[in-house]
Order: C-alpha cells, then structure tokens, then sequence
C-alpha cells in the first residue's frame, strides 16, 4: 500500500509528542480583552475629565456668602473720587466706588455668568469683562446679555472710614 509522507499509519504517533489535536483559542478572549481594555481607558478618561473641570467650575463659581466677614471698613483716602475698590465682603467681591454723588457699594458678582465686574472711570459705569455687559452706578443694567441688575450692598460713611455692612 502506497502513503503519501503526510499521511501516518494509525499508532504511529512520534515519541514525545501528544496526540490529538491541540487546542486553539477562540476568538472571543481577544475580543473580549479588547473590549475590557477600551472600557478602562473610557473610565480613566471620564474620571481625567472630571478632575480637569473641577477647578474650572471652581473658579467660575464664586464662594457662599455665609463665608467671610459681616462688616468691613476701609480707609476713605483708599478710593479718590472717580475710582473703586473691591473688597471681600461676605465670602463674596464687593465693589466700593466713589462717584460724583457719593459712595456706592454692589456685589461684584455678575448675574449672567458669576464674573467679577470691573469699574470703567472714563465711562462710569461698570462693566463685565466675560462678556462685555454693562452697569450703571446704580447697578442698573445697561448693555449685554444680564438677566438682571446688581445687588446693591449696604454701606456708611464717617470721617474717615467706609464701613460696609453697616
């Protein structure tokens, strides 16, 4: 009888070697290894994200008012007339400034988006730099996209003292 050399008479297994047919991996452990690996890069990147807005989102947000002192008193000769101060009042920015018809006092927070408003001396007005809104000196809302107008903040003069809270 003729044999190809491919072909081996049954029980002529070679020494040392198993018999039978080895067994070979499915398809799915790559997969599902695969699978595994891009959830845990998923779930790394989400918590990255997470952690990289979180001081944005802090620094947006300005801090409670329950924080932070009830009165303050600032120097008079500290705000020439046609300047502002600001200062922290209640854990928040308040702004002084001393216009041609007294002192004023505002919370400094915008409305819109929590910014800090500035005061414009050459305008007299003051103004949000996130997005160019507008106040007048009685915290009226002059320009912009401000849902509403500044909160004013109670104040009194002496001699020599601004005192904020009063």
């Amino acid at each position: 009888m003729y044999m190809s050399s491919s072909q081996k008479p049954p029980g002529s297994a070679v020494p040392g070697k198993k018999s039978g047919k080895t067994p070979r991996k499915t398809r799915s452990d790559p997969v599902r290894r695969r699978r595994f690996l891009q959830r845990c890069l998923g779930v790394l990147g989400g918590i990255g994200s997470l952690m990289a807005a979180y001081p944005l989102i802090r620094y947006i947000e300005p801090p409670p008012e329950a924080e932070g002192s009830s009165r303050v008193e600032i120097d008079r000769a500290s705000v020439p007339p046609g300047t502002a101060r600001t200062v922290i009042y209640r854990g928040r920015p308040t702004i002084v400034v001393n216009t041609s018809d007294g002192y004023i006092a505002f919370n400094a927070v915008c409305p819109h988006l929590g910014c800090v408003v500035k005061w414009e001396g050459g305008t007299r007005s003051l103004v949000c730099p996130c997005h160019g809104g507008k106040f007048g000196t009685d915290g009226s809302v002059q320009g912009g996209p401000i849902p509403a107008p500044l909160t004013a903040v109670e104040l009194s003069v002496t001699d020599d003292k601004i005192i904020i809270g009063a």
